[in-house]
């Protein structure tokens, strides 16, 4: 395995590329783990970092929105969220994300949380970020592949959702944990 990189027991080859997407590239390498001596070969997709805005109006209700996923092929219920741009820090992204897709801004954004999505398949990060105070200020800016409803719940009612299997997107349940944690409810 040429340009070897050793890593705590496992040796990394150089990779090439599979696939570039305008929202991924996908990569592939072999990798030997030292302790068996076995090779296999690993693929990599790389993303962008992402965030998710957990938005808490003065009223103490939390800023929802409902969008098509192609993955799972319906409308899930989810926070605000989405790719931090080049050169862009996560509040940053997360104040911008929140006013396109709902039309709500507020104050003291601050980052309460940040996972790696999937170690095993990628290495990007995804920032959870509370915005305290959201109001809405403007008219949402969608996307062109973008048709989003925004809603207002309670917290009550989003953990009513949760238990329900209503809200079963990953990063927005870490995002709701690390909320839950943050001692802010």
């Amino acid at each position: 395995m040429g340009d070897d990189h050793s890593m705590d027991g496992w040796v990394v080859a150089e990779e090439r590329e599979l696939l570039k997407t305008p929202v991924a590239t996908i990569t592939s390498g072999p990798v030997r783990c030292c302790r068996s001596g076995r090779e296999k070969e690993f693929v990599r997709f790389d993303f962008s970092d992402w965030v998710n805005v957990v938005a808490v109006t003065p009223e103490r209700r939390l800023v929802m929105i409902r969008q098509f996923r192609y993955g799972s092929r319906r409308q899930e219920i989810e926070i605000p969220g989405g790719m931090i741009d080049p050169g862009e820090d996560p509040v940053s992204a997360a104040c911008r994300e929140l006013l396109e897709e709902t039309g709500y801004t507020g104050r003291e954004p601050n980052i309460i949380g940040k996972v790696c999505p999937n170690p095993a398949l990628q290495r990007n990060s995804c920032y959870t970020v509370l915005v305290r105070d959201a109001v809405k200020t403007a008219e949402p800016r969608f996307d062109d592949m973008e048709d989003i409803a925004c809603f207002l719940h309670s917290h009550e009612e989003v953990e009513s959702m949760v238990r329900q299997g209503l809200i079963d997107h990953g990063l927005v349940l870490n995002a709701l944990m690390f909320y839950r944690m943050s001692g802010c409810l």
